[in-house]
């Protein structure tokens, strides 16, 4: 297969006796995250893909895009011409948008893959606004982080992908991001997605750790490292065999030396409430998913 380079030197394919192979991508908006899923695809290695169609909008992330890949993308002006040149479609845009835009586009229906990034869109609707097909897996949830740029990032999907040969591949283009969860119905989909809601919560517990050493007179630049090192570390060693063993955290935790300071800062956490708050936000998190109430808390 030929190769060409992106702007920073890095190959990935273009071309070659494999391109009926090939997946054609298309993203519908063009923020963060279809930047960042876009990034990841040309990043990995395990499904080739042809070319990426992006919407010009935000105008920031599809020219940098096509920086980056001059001869994988093309930023378009008109959602349907998106469609015209892909096969999977990202539609990346606000869950108000969600149904008024795919509605308005003519997918092809022995052709088009949607895979929808809205938090809070349904299945049937999307179905219903695309007239794609749930029973020909057709149309598909999904949920990531930003670091699918990087292929660091584990993607929640619903529903599950067939197992036949287009299901292979579609699987193996999201766990290439990753890794990837695949949720049996939207009640497992939303339940999964609280956990992408504590992002936030994580980076302002670190911002809170930086702010606190530096008061003890730490250089913040020195803070600022130490802290995100030290929580890279501690995630790195608790991903491992998570899977196949579901007890690693409670493991960990049983590490901890009696009487030390990690046992005691832990237990100086729970005796204040810590993870009951947690517990509260994170309900608070999937009530907003559905449809129970805004997601807001009242101040204690």
């Amino acid at each position: 297969m030929m190769s060409t380079s992106n702007s920073d030197g890095r190959a990935y394919d273009t071309a070659g006796p494999e391109k009926d192979n090939m997946l054609d991508i298309g993203f519908i908006g063009c923020g963060v995250i279809a930047s960042s899923i876009a990034k990841g695809l040309m990043m990995q290695n395990d499904v080739s893909i042809g070319t990426i169609s992006v919407s010009r909008r935000s105008e920031s992330k599809s020219s940098e895009l096509k920086h980056l890949f001059p001869d994988a993308v093309t930023v378009c002006d008109d959602n349907q011409h998106i469609l015209d040149n892909a096969d999977l479609i990202f539609v990346c845009v606000l869950p108000q948008q969600m149904e008024s835009v795919v509605g308005a586009l003519q997918f092809d229906k022995d052709r088009h893959i949607l895979v929808s990034l809205s938090s809070t869109s349904k299945l049937m609707d999307l179905m219903n606004a695309s007239c794609l097909s749930l029973e020909r897996n057709q149309v598909y949830r999904m949920i990531c982080l930003p670091a699918v740029a990087t292929c660091e990032a584990t993607c929640l999907l619903v529903p599950k992908v067939p197992s036949n040969s287009d299901g292979k591949r579609l699987r193996d283009l999201f766990d290439a991001l990753g890794g990837c969860v695949e949720c049996k119905d939207e009640d497992i989909m939303n339940k999964m997605m609280v956990t992408t809601a504590m992002m936030g919560p994580i980076y302002g517990i670190m911002r809170n750790n930086r702010e606190w050493l530096v008061k003890q007179g730490v250089p913040a630049g020195d803070a600022s490292y130490f802290v995100a090192r030290q929580y890279m570390s501690m995630v790195k060693d608790a991903q491992v065999d998570a899977r196949e063993n579901p007890m690693r955290f409670d493991e960990l935790i049983e590490e901890q030396t009696p009487g030390g300071l990690n046992e005691q800062a832990l237990r100086n956490l729970q005796l204040q409430g810590v993870f009951d708050m947690y517990d509260n936000a994170m309900d608070a998190v999937l009530n907003r998913l559905e449809g129970r109430s805004d997601g807001s808390l009242n101040r204690k």
